[in-house]
């Protein structure tokens, strides 16, 4: 045991006093000698001992009542008791981390994960000895620092603490302990970091880097408080992904989402409704999944239609539960017009079918012909020799479909064409002979040098399932599989060994026949066959059309603005120059929310831009420039999918060995309670109540002794 004021015990000097007190009692007696003094002397030898007996009872119940008093001001404690140095009397110099993830939102039933932190690390404030100085850092995927260094002004760190509020951001502890570390590196005195936290083990990702860092400074102590932690719920169902599962988003037209629930409990979640919602409207599309297993993850197709072009979110939810950011997810879209696409062919007759690109324009656009001009791709095809250079950038996508050899000026301007961000597939055949693309600028456009073409030993493709974006709607046995495809003859690839080349499609003895290279802002497909059958089955395969549609919007001018950010990332777009030094309003996802100004429209080199920077919280944005009535652009907040693990860790994380394996605490659950020690604050409230209960029977005594003299 140890004492945290151990002055206080020179008190123990005041046990004197009722010794002093009794021995003076003693020599007050007189002696008296009077008539019937015979007659008492029997009874005062029979009561004698008696009294005797009840003067050191007093005595030594008096003592007790000084020795508890004094030991309670001492404040005992046993030294196992490490947090009890929050109450010690000498000045504490402390940072505390105060943890704002979004996971920090899950609910007991009464009060957050997060309120709960927020109270606790208020009353650890209050107990601060005097003359303490503390730092206050919030804690997510990185760092807020409202009180970057150690402060003496405490009032000024409470009002931060209070004025904290949540985030849907991820969690990583190192940030904050490296930052809480290098600010209290050179202060004098006992340092302390105290983190108030659920203790995440996704936020220990970097442990041991935060151990190395740790042991750069030994005499700072680090301590984890998890208030509320252990009494809230750890079962937990989320939607852990959405994306557009169609290869091109039109107006009017079916588009299929692909939303993904994860069950992050330990028990089976029995029908569970999946809504899919459209802006602000009323769900539109609905699905239950009857039963997900503990961990089990489940992909649930939902099927919509965009009521126009322009800016659109889509938002799934699940039925509330105690952690309420991930019920739900949303993701923005921008719907473009209708985009024109340009096959360049080669023409073995005046009919349409004769041309190499007849299969390929037919799956681009696979309608009648009086109603191709309706409909969302608008495909042109010509020949090479009708090509003209200067009107390239009217096309969204070029595709090569065997043409012929093309002249010098149209294949600069196909380089500066994809350099601008435009997409060109290029499908070589009998009328492009292999040796026509080592000349410049090919080699800086190709993702591959083209060999001579050749018959493979093996015409089969690759088995799945398939990585690549392009191919991975065949991971999916409902939407068919690419087991009948067939390569009677290839243009052998050599890839191109940089970071911008990667492979989507091989045969199955590795051969690539679909290759990708980033170029500038553009992309660069090569197929190593045409869409023609006799070379390949492809364009007679049920795949194609789905398949060319995905290439069309995989290599498509896309739009440069980010319309789907993760939380504290700053949204950022081009509006025109009359619009430069307006007034720039965002409305955020609560349901309350109105616009708020955040800022203005800047001049960004010769382009007027708005950025929008308070992204915090997870969900739908509206974003209006100047007074507009309707939102000038939209975008979404997703976070990240394992805030809604909450699982925790040992609250000895830092101290415990790691499994070798994984690099995770052997303990990934906080330890089993045992008979727990007596903090300071017990033993000082058990040493008063002693003292009040011996107070009480001394004065009981007391009377009871001198009735009885």
């Amino acid at each position: 045991m140890q004492f945290l004021a151990p002055a206080a015990l020179a008190g123990l000097a005041a046990l004197s006093l009722p010794v002093i007190i009794h021995l003076l009692n003693k020599l007050r007696v007189r002696e008296v000698r009077w008539a019937a003094m015979r007659f008492l002397q029997t009874a005062a030898k029979k009561n004698q001992r008696r009294v005797k007996m009840q003067d050191l009872l007093l005595l030594i119940l008096r003592c007790l009542v000084l020795a508890l008093l004094v030991f309670a001001f001492a404040r005992p404690t046993f030294e196992a008791v490490e947090k009890s140095s929050l109450v010690a009397g000498d000045p504490l110099t402390v940072m505390v981390l105060l943890d704002q993830s979004a996971s920090m939102g899950a609910s007991d039933g009464i009060e957050t994960r997060f309120a709960a932190a927020r109270t606790a690390t208020l009353n650890f404030l209050e107990e601060l000895p005097t003359g303490s100085a503390a730092g206050l850092l919030l804690v997510h995927d990185g760092y807020a620092s409202p009180v970057s260094r150690p402060s003496r002004d405490l009032s000024l760190v409470r009002r931060s603490v209070e004025l904290a509020k949540p985030t849907d951001r991820g969690t990583d502890f190192q940030p904050a302990l490296r930052a809480a570390i290098e600010a209290l590196r050179n202060l004098e005195g006992r340092r302390e970091i105290h983190i108030f936290t659920d203790n995440q083990l996704a936020g220990w990702r970097a442990l041991e880097p935060i151990r190395e860092f740790l042991a750069t400074a030994p005499d700072i102590r680090v301590f984890i408080v998890t208030p509320g932690a252990a009494a809230a719920s750890t079962g937990n169902l989320a939607v852990t992904d959405l994306k557009l599962d169609t290869a091109i988003p039109v107006a009017g037209q079916p588009l299929r989402v692909l939303a993904e629930v994860t069950n992050f409990g330990d028990t089976p979640a029995n029908g569970i409704r999946l809504t899919l919602a459209i802006n602000d409207d009323a769900p539109s599309a609905d699905a239950v999944i009857s039963q997900l297993a503990p961990g089990g993850t489940r992909h649930v197709p939902l099927l919509v239609r965009l009521p126009g072009s322009g800016f659109h979110t889509l938002t799934a939810s699940l039925p509330p539960d105690r952690l309420a950011f991930d019920n739900r997810r949303t993701i923005a879209l921008e719907i473009a017009p209708a985009r024109d696409v340009l096959v360049v062919e080669s023409r073995r007759g005046p009919a349409a079918w004769q041309g190499t690109g007849h299969f390929l324009a037919t799956a681009l656009a696979p309608v009648e012909e009086e109603a191709a001009s309706r409909h969302y791709l608008h495909v042109t095809r010509i020949t090479g020799a009708e090509l003209d250079p200067s009107k390239l950038s009217e096309y969204a996508v070029i595709f090569l479909a065997a043409t012929e050899p093309l002249p010098p000026l149209v294949v600069t301007a196909l380089a500066e064409f994809v350099q601008n961000g435009g997409g060109l597939v290029v499908m070589p055949g009998d009328a492009t002979p292999a040796g026509l693309f080592l000349d410049t600028p090919w080699p800086d456009l190709l993702p591959a040098t083209i060999n001579p073409p050749s018959e493979p030993p093996d015409g089969t493709i690759e088995a799945g399932p398939y990585n690549y974006p392009l191919l991975t709607l065949w991971n999916d046995p409902a939407a068919g599989n690419l087991a009948a495809l067939r390569f009677a003859k290839i243009f052998p690839l050599d890839p191109v060994q940089t970071p911008e080349v990667s492979t989507a499609l091989r045969l199955a003895d590795s051969s690539p026949v679909i290759m990708e290279r980033s170029v500038g802002k553009g992309r660069v497909v090569l197929f190593a066959a045409p869409p023609v059958p006799a070379w390949t089955n492809l364009p007679l395969h049920p795949a194609f059309v789905p398949l060319m549609h995905r290439l069309y919007a995989a290599t498509a001018r896309a739009s440069s603005l980010k319309l789907n950010l993760a939380p504290g990332d700053v949204f950022q777009a081009p509006v025109p120059i009359d619009q430069l030094n307006r007034d720039v309003y965002v409305r955020g996802p609560a349901e309350d929310a109105k616009p708020v100004a955040v800022g203005r429209t800047e001049l960004v080199d010769t382009q007027a831009m708005l950025r929008a920077r308070s992204t915090a919280a997870a969900g739908r944005y509206a974003v209006y420039v100047g007074q507009n009535e309707r939102p000038d652009f939209y975008f979404a907040v997703q976070p990240p999918a394992d805030e809604s693990n909450l699982k925790t860790a040992a609250e000895d994380i830092l101290t415990s060995p790691a499994d070798p394996a994984s690099g995770e605490p052997t303990s990934a659950a906080p330890a089993p309670p045992s008979a727990p020690l007596l903090t300071a604050r017990q033993l000082w409230t058990i040493a008063l109540a002693a003292a009040a209960f011996l107070s009480c029977a001394e004065l009981l005594l007391a009377l009871r002794s001198s009735r009885s003299r």
